[in-house]
């Protein structure tokens, strides 16, 4: 009886010695593939991860173009705010969640893709949400130059068009706030991207 008692001892002593008793602290494989538009003209690429804890960025790794495609391995013990970084000014520093698993990035002019991710999944939809309410936005300021331009604009049209801009505007910075307060790895991003751009009414809505 002593001797299971001392080994079960000396399993559990080695089991919180490597771990194995929290998967938190297990580091999981990631691989980022990111192809980029050749008209970008990049040659390399540096990944960087953001460190909360010290409140910097660390370089995880510098990957030369395959025929515009840059693939980035290593591991990571949880979801982490990561951008890459260009050889040139030319394009700005992509940010994404860096995560376990295999992460696609397609970069083209004007546009991007990410696939394999969560997290990535959730970033995406908001960027959606993002597009479609300046789309609308752009068409509605368009229509009112448009009848300014032939004269057919009335004091009606133009209220109508100031009020459905001011409801967009109030539902690009909700769903702003909202993203940002849920406070993970994505809330991170779009704060670090988008929260410059939320009035005084909103940056209210902020979770301290």
């Amino acid at each position: 009886m002593k001797k299971i008692i001392l080994s079960i001892g000396i399993l559990l002593h080695i089991c919180a010695m490597t771990g194995c008793n929290d998967r938190s602290s297990h580091h999981l494989d990631y691989r980022v593939t990111c192809t980029v538009d050749n008209k970008f003209g990049h040659d390399s690429a540096t990944l960087l991860v953001l460190e909360e804890d010290f409140g910097r960025l660390r370089m995880c790794g510098t990957s030369r173009s395959d025929g515009g495609t840059f693939t980035f391995t290593g591991q990571t013990d949880r979801p982490k705010v990561a951008l890459i970084r260009w050889d040139n000014d030319s394009t700005e520093p992509f940010y994404f969640v860096l995560e376990s698993g295999h992460i696609d990035i397609t970069i083209r002019p004007g546009a991007w893709d990410i696939k394999g991710s969560a997290h990535n999944s959730q970033y995406l939809h908001y960027i959606n949400q993002r597009n479609s309410i300046m789309d609308t936005r752009v068409a509605t300021w368009q229509e009112y130059l448009n009848m300014a331009a032939d004269s057919s604009l009335t004091r009606e049209d133009e209220l109508r068009m100031v009020r459905q801009d001011s409801l967009l505007n109030d539902s690009l910075q909700r769903i702003t706030v909202e993203r940002i307060n849920q406070g993970d790895a994505v809330g991170r991003i779009i704060g670090e991207r988008y929260g410059k751009l939320l009035d005084q009414q909103h940056l209210k809505l902020l979770k301290k």
